[in-house]
């Protein structure tokens, strides 16, 4: 990291020495790499409104199928401008920014508990962006490339979950989720905020940096039970990936160059933890709780995120946007204390916000 760090001040320092425009370039907005609509983990603002599968105490093993809980998804995020400028007669482009992001889960129609029930929130180091352009007659328009060299990724449940966890006697009341990672992606065609008819295609990865703990996770000490009865082993898998595609279109029905339409596509292979599920027991009475314990081995989930929908734009010069979408999901829950539920979905309308 502290190579990184020098290697990022003489870089910046010698567009100092060499370009007058240097200083006319900072906290410029970088228009490329931008997160897609379908992206997980986003730096968009969302607000969220839908149904997902009801789980017992908000417990993970069930066998309802049903979408019987109706939820609140708020996902906060800003790419700060750090850095931003374009050479050799704009073919190349450069930028530095820095994401943020967090995602709340509120159940507002629970008596049990408060309303928030989960958080989570991603910080790190400036993200580089990269851009090369091609002619504007291609199928490929451009190439764009970014790399977050070091993200912080941590999470923590609602304080009644934890109490009542604590009063029915569940083995773990908390999993520490919290870990450093590197981020990679290259986009064919980045909309660079472009309003035009296109087809984006991406492809990622996260590569966990960091062995705390168990890898992914750990146990929070004051919440520790027995690791041997619970056969808890340290995570194996370092790598999640990800494969994004985007189409929007500016003509034809119900689209104009104020209301893009916009259909996005995530796929993503997330990795299930190790760390075992609990299922009352046929004894288990209030004032005996007894629990099953189930074994999860560590592997991958394939997740499916799909966005159905239209950016409003304000006028023609604004690329402040407003976007209202139909959204699905099925898959791994990616937030949170809870991003261990498989066979997750959620179905609902989704508003985003993009200055």
């Amino acid at each position: 990291m502290n190579r990184f760090l020098i290697f990022s001040f003489l870089f910046l320092f010698s567009f100092v020495g060499k370009s007058e425009s240097f200083f006319e370039d900072l906290f410029t907005s970088v228009d490329y790499g931008k997160p897609l609509v379908s992206e997980m983990h986003s730096t968009f603002s969302k607000l969220e409104i839908g149904y997902e599968r009801s789980y017992d105490e908000y417990n993970m093993d069930d066998s309802s199928d049903a979408f019987d809980r109706p939820m609140v998804i708020v996902d906060i995020g800003l790419d700060l401008p750090i850095y931003s400028t374009e050479f050799a007669d704009k073919k190349f482009g450069f930028g530095l920014s820095l994401p943020v992001s967090m995602h709340i889960l509120e159940d507002m129609f629970e008596t049990q508990t408060a309303p928030l029930l989960d958080t989570d929130y991603r910080f790190g180091s400036p993200k580089l962006s990269f851009r090369y352009k091609m002619s504007e007659s291609n199928f490929i328009k451009n190439l764009s490339l970014i790399w977050i060299p070091m993200s912080h990724e941590c999470t923590h449940l609602g304080d009644e979950i934890i109490i009542h966890r604590t009063q029915v006697n569940l083995p773990i009341l908390r999993v520490n989720i919290s870990y450093e990672f590197t981020e990679f992606a290259l986009t064919l065609n980045d909309p660079e905020d472009s309003r035009e008819n296109l087809n984006t295609f991406r492809l990622g990865t996260r590569i966990r940096l960091t062995d705390d703990g168990y890898g992914w996770f750990s146990i929070k000490e004051g919440f520790e039970t027995d690791e041997t009865e619970l056969n808890i082993k340290d995570s194996t898998h370092r790598f999640e990936y990800y494969f994004d595609y985007q189409f929007q279109r500016s003509s034809g029905f119900l689209a104009s160059k104020r209301a893009i339409n916009v259909i996005s596509l995530e796929a993503r292979a997330n990795v299930r933890l190790g760390y075992p599920i609990f299922k009352k027991d046929d004894l288990y009475t209030d004032e005996n709780p007894v629990w099953d314990i189930k074994s999860i081995d560590e592997k991958y989930i394939y997740s499916f995120n799909l966005y159905l929908g239209w950016f409003f734009y304000a006028d023609l010069l604004s690329t402040e946007r407003v976007g209202i979408f139909l959204r699905a999901y099925k898959g791994l829950n990616p937030f949170g204390q809870m991003r261990n539920y498989a066979n997750y979905r959620f179905v609902g309308l989704s508003i985003t916000y993009n200055p």
